[in-house]
């Protein structure tokens, strides 16, 4: 069966953050809904292209999959500890709520790895070797890069062309729950302790996590093999 792609409405910041507002007012789903739609109708003019985006929100949100179950309460948690950080959090939940999300993330991380600029036919090139080339796929790769552009962490210095902006993670209990829910939708098992400080699906975020955070998280389970360290999630 076809992986679904979903995330076809091009977000901004300020909708997510609505978002999780309206959702710790405790208020009903129909509540939120109306809500949002009166909210993006101010700057979506179709209330179709409303409602798809409304969706998109909420899936990321509101609606529950095995990964945003999990991951949620603690989301909410620390973006209202650490609004500053709202961006890398929200990203944490669109890697759970999105495979579509995940797996470009993965790839301009990979291609970060080797080269400064990621180019767009590169992307749409080997997205389409993975999920092959749909339409619906075509129409989402615009919409992920100009969110991304949105959240400030893609710059386009020529058409097609863009170089990643970093942005710094300073709280130790924000870069621990990034890690947290790239082990999560990864699902490698184990992980060396270069790969959780650099990982390809965080691509835009500085951060480091420190041994004695990991030691002390009960979220993780630390082994030695071979004179290695590894990481796990803690079952």
């Amino acid at each position: 069966m076809a992986k679904m792609v979903g995330l076809s409405r091009n977000l901004k910041l300020a909708w997510l953050n609505q978002v999780v507002e309206l959702i710790s007012k405790e208020l009903t789903e129909n509540e939120i809904k109306e809500k949002l739609n009166e909210y993006l109708g101010f700057e979506i003019g179709s209330p179709t292209n409303t409602r798809k985006t409304r969706e998109i929100l909420m899936y990321i949100w509101y609606y529950e999959n095995a990964y945003t179950e999990k991951l949620r309460p603690v989301a909410l948690q620390l973006i209202r500890k650490y609004p500053e950080y709202a961006l890398s959090i929200h990203w944490c939940m669109m890697l759970a709520a999105y495979p579509v999300f995940m797996d470009m993330c993965k790839l301009i991380g990979k291609i970060s790895e080797f080269q400064d600029e990621i180019t767009l036919a590169q992307l749409k090139q080997k997205l389409f070797d993975e999920w092959g080339e749909r339409t619906t796929l075509f129409h989402s790769i615009d919409k992920l890069i100009s969110t991304q552009k949105e959240f400030g962490v893609l710059t386009c210095d020529k058409p097609g062309k863009y170089r990643i902006n970093r942005q710094k993670i300073s709280k130790s209990e924000v870069s621990s729950f990034m890690v947290y829910t790239m082990m999560n939708v990864d699902g490698s098992g184990y992980y060396s302790f270069q790969e959780i400080n650099a990982s390809t699906y965080l691509f835009p975020f500085e951060y480091q996590i420190e041994k004695e955070s990991l030691l002390q998280d009960e979220l993780f389970v630390m082994n030695n093999f071979g004179g290695e360290l590894s990481i796990a999630l803690k079952d």
